[in-house]
């Protein structure tokens, strides 16, 4: 029974594996081990559905997004340390985003552009990091490693989609950046960094290690080392956009990639 389910999970159906979204997630190393003897790239699935819960999201958080803006309630954090010239800025800015051209277009654009920029940063990170490593693993079972650890950033957009739903309110703070307050350069950068990082995160960095152990051969040590390289630089590289944004501006915290 467990050769037959293997070889069902490894078969080749289509282009677009969608079979294996819940899978990934329920026995990550048995469904991980078919992801990658995979001899096709198969990265376009997990992305295509993280576009599509994220674009949810946003179509749930746009009419949110437009009221808080309307009665002032969209603040960012650390907005009372704005000076009154910088505050004004701000709501300004603010009115200018209720526009369906600013709550959705541009936000979907923003979506996409930023879960393929990630993707391929993370991508290549990790393929660098497993190749200094020793691995001579091909690129694309990295690529496909990469985008099927997004596959938990699709119940990331379902827990905020429900609790915007239940609340009529915006996530505001997102991971671990409601610990600290970004009030200074050092604390606006590790505001920056701990936003990104959630339980859904952890539950990603989980399927990257077990992947990466896959596809390198390596021992576990120095494959799980390479891919935690590669993680802190890509969060490194992240969080250093809302960083710049918040030192030139004192506006706000921009997220330029998704994960």
């Amino acid at each position: 029974m467990e050769t037959t389910k293997s070889v069902t999970l490894s078969r080749p159906k289509n282009k677009l594996r969608f079979d294996w979204l819940v899978p990934v997630l329920l026995k990550p190393k048995q469904t991980l081990a078919a992801i990658l003897e995979d001899p096709k790239p198969n990265w376009q699935t997990p992305l295509l559905a993280v576009g599509v819960f994220g674009f949810i999201e946003l179509l749930v958080a746009g009419p949110i997004k437009k009221l808080a803006i309307q009665m002032g309630t969209n603040l960012p954090p650390g907005f009372e340390y704005y000076s009154a010239e910088q505050q004004q800025q701000f709501l300004q800015a603010q009115a200018s985003q209720t526009s369906p051209l600013f709550l959705y277009v541009f936000s979907a654009l923003g979506l996409v552009i930023g879960i393929l920029i990630t993707w391929f940063l993370l991508r290549s990170l990790l393929h660098l990091s497993l190749t200094v490593a020793g691995s001579r693993a091909k690129s694309m079972l990295s690529g496909n490693l990469a985008a099927w650890s997004f596959t938990p950033l699709v119940l990331r957009s379902v827990v905020r989609i429900i609790a915007m739903l239940a609340t009529k309110s915006l996530v505001s703070v997102k991971g671990l950046a409601g610990l600290i307050e970004p009030s200074t350069g050092l604390g606006q950068f590790a505001y920056a960094f701990l936003a990104f990082i959630d339980i859904f995160f952890v539950w990603q960095i989980l399927l990257l290690l077990f992947g990466s152990e896959k596809i390198s051969n390596l021992p576990r040590i120095k494959a799980w080392g390479a891919c935690a390289v590669a993680i802190l630089i890509l969060l490194i590289l992240e969080a250093f956009p809302g960083f710049i944004g918040a030192q030139l501006s004192g506006l706000s915290f921009t997220r330029m990639f998704f994960f």
